[in-house]
């Protein structure tokens, strides 16, 4: 009896140490610096010239090309999120403007900084952004997601800065694709060390980031290329990313949207893809009847990344809406 109690105590020790130098294992590969890739050069057009402009919160990387009245471009915030968003339509509107595609703090190849940054922190750079290259005339921002919530938030703030919104499936939350997140992510967003675990090894993986855009990005599947999940996944992939994936799946983002709708004082379009579920084409009507000078314009058979799964008609609409006089149709 004694020899049998003294195997199962040594198997327990066993067991133990074995556990201990799984997690130790573990704790050494999350704290190890990944190996970065480069950013493939289809995240931005080769006619464009790349800069680094620096803000409080860190170096933002842009692309810039042309001359005139400026528009900015600002991605939605999302896993592997880049101004690689925007490429199928920014170039063509260099001609006669000034563009600019920007990659915001945390995201593509700008600074991704280990901080707790918040909705008033990406308002403030993309603030200061905007005093530093854009002194002759306010913009014309161009933002989708949370993105385009972002570039609400600012011209309520600063309405000085913004010349005009035009806005693709904005939204103020942390809500897009986070009800299809398992239980065992959102109790990781909760856990830094145990986040960065899960983010490298199962979220910002080749096959995750192509399952992401085939589910919650794309209404047809059949239009996530080979090119877009490259440069999706090396941007997830690059070192720090994971912070502001970590912020946004925390709340730390979140903002009232609607409210902010209320305050504003420039011209909106509202693009909207009939297909989006998240946020719904019911927002849509909603934030129509909140805006006092304002546009819908329905896109057919697409949702939140019409910029990605439908460039030509998202094109034809910014073509239509960018002229001179904004006209303004309400039922």
């Amino acid at each position: 009896m004694p020899e049998k109690e003294n195997q199962k105590r040594l198997w327990n020790v066993g067991l133990g140490a074995g556990l201990m130098g799984a997690l130790l294992l573990a704790f050494k590969y999350v704290m190890k610096r990944p190996t970065t890739a480069p950013v493939p050069d289809t995240i931005s057009s080769k006619v464009f010239t790349t800069k680094v402009l620096h803000t409080s919160r860190g170096p933002i990387v842009y692309h810039e090309s042309g001359s005139g009245q400026p528009l900015i471009f600002v991605h939605s915030i999302c896993l592997g999120g880049s101004s690689y968003e925007w490429s199928k339509i920014y170039p063509e509107f260099a001609t006669g403007q000034r563009v600019i595609a920007l990659d915001l703090i945390g995201f593509g190849e700008s600074a991704r900084p280990n901080l707790q940054l918040g909705a008033a922190d990406y308002v403030r750079t993309m603030a200061e952004f905007i005093r530093s290259t854009c002194w002759e005339q306010p913009p014309i921002l161009i933002g989708s997601g949370l993105g385009a919530g972002f570039c609400v938030y600012l011209a309520t703030q600063h309405p000085e800065l913004v010349a005009r919104l035009v806005l693709l499936s904005p939204t103020g939350s942390n809500d897009f694709g986070r009800q299809d997140l398992a239980l065992n992510l959102k109790l990781a967003s909760r856990v830094p060390m145990l986040n960065r675990f899960v983010y490298r090894n199962r979220q910002s993986t080749k096959l995750a980031v192509h399952a992401w855009l085939a589910k919650c990005a794309f209404v047809n599947p059949d239009l996530v290329t080979s090119e877009m999940v490259d440069v999706f996944t090396t941007c997830a992939q690059q070192y720090g990313a994971e912070y502001s994936m970590l912020n946004l799946q925390s709340g730390m983002l979140n903002f009232d949207l609607e409210a902010r709708f209320n305050m504003l004082t420039q011209p909106v379009t509202l693009l909207w893809g009939n297909k989006s579920t998240n946020p719904p084409m019911e927002m849509a009507f909603r934030f129509h009847a909140a805006i006092k000078n304002c546009n819908l314009v329905t896109l057919q058979n697409t949702g939140v990344f019409a910029a990605l799964e439908s460039p030509q008609q998202v094109m034809d609409a910014l073509r239509e809406e960018l002229q001179n006089k904004l006209r303004v149709y309400k039922s």
